[in-house]
């Protein structure tokens, strides 16, 4: 907990981040939003109704094949999907860049604005080290999803089948959780000029330390999460709506407060040891 308050200090120093991060994450869901009220809310309106029965939705399932290997608008939303989130791995690293150095920064106790000076002198290696981290990701896939393709198909007719893919799934979110956390260490150390490698040292010494930031930081997410949406779910309307849009404010706080508390714990146990 003493990291987590110091990491929480690390924030009030760097508020303006969290607006930026806040106005990043708001704009990519609006796109998202955007391109799904254009394409699936508009295929799942041709759902049969009354309620399908076998023959109808395996038609319905064929339909919307045809309809996505034959229909050119479909081809577009792809690629501006593609084109998104490669613009989105390119700004996501910088965003981070930013933080990073706004950590260095803070604790030299120099002046300005490190956000944007950090963006321009550290954006190489940490948009490198990101898209290792999604490369080393996205591995598993080529063993897993062979795996998870007859059972997924076979879940169309038999809905607990999904249970198989359970510990698949939590098999990758563990590797995809250690992972992060191992390049985010190396991040600090490289940033910080003490060794990457060193730095994954000091993160296997303290790993239970750091998955408790993990999951405390994380329980105040699903917390607000619940709240937000269990308050959604009762007052529907303009409540609702604001709501949602101010989750993104404090996921994105809690985001910054996830690795301004990893970076305390990784600084104070590596200059002690």
């Amino acid at each position: 907990m003493s990291y987590i308050r110091l990491g929480w200090k690390s924030i009030k120093e760097q508020f303006y981040v969290v607006i930026i991060l806040f106005l990043y994450q708001l704009l990519w869901g609006f796109f998202l939003y955007k391109l799904i009220n254009s394409v699936v809310v508009r295929f799942l309106q041709r759902y049969p109704d009354p309620a399908p029965n076998e023959i109808s939705q395996t038609l319905f399932l064929m339909e919307g094949q045809l309809r996505i290997l034959s229909s050119s608008s479909f081809r577009l939303y792809l690629w501006m999907l593609i084109g998104m989130l490669l613009l989105r791995m390119i700004v996501t690293p910088l965003i981070r860049a930013g933080i990073y150095n706004g950590l260095i920064q803070a604790r030299d106790e120099e002046k300005g604005l490190p956000f944007f000076t950090g963006m321009k002198k550290l954006w190489k290696p940490v948009i490198l080290f990101y898209w290792l981290e999604i490369i080393l990701l996205c591995t598993p896939a080529y063993w897993i999803i062979p795996k998870l393709k007859p059972i997924l198909l076979g879940s169309i007719h038999n809905a607990p089948m999904l249970l198989h893919t359970l510990p698949y799934i939590a098999g990758w979110f563990i590797y995809g959780y250690l992972l992060h956390q191992i390049i985010l260490y190396m991040q600090f150390g490289l940033i910080s000029r003490s060794g990457p490698f060193r730095s994954v040292l000091v993160y296997v010494r303290y790993i239970f330390p750091s998955i408790g930031i993990s999951l405390v930081i994380g329980g105040y997410t699903l917390f607000i999460f619940g709240l937000f949406t269990a308050v959604s779910w009762i007052w529907a309307g303009f409540l609702a709506l604001l709501l949602q849009q101010a989750y993104h404010f404090f996921r994105s706080l809690f985001d910054v407060w996830q690795i301004t508390s990893q970076y305390q714990l990784w600084y104070n146990r590596s200059h002690k040891n």
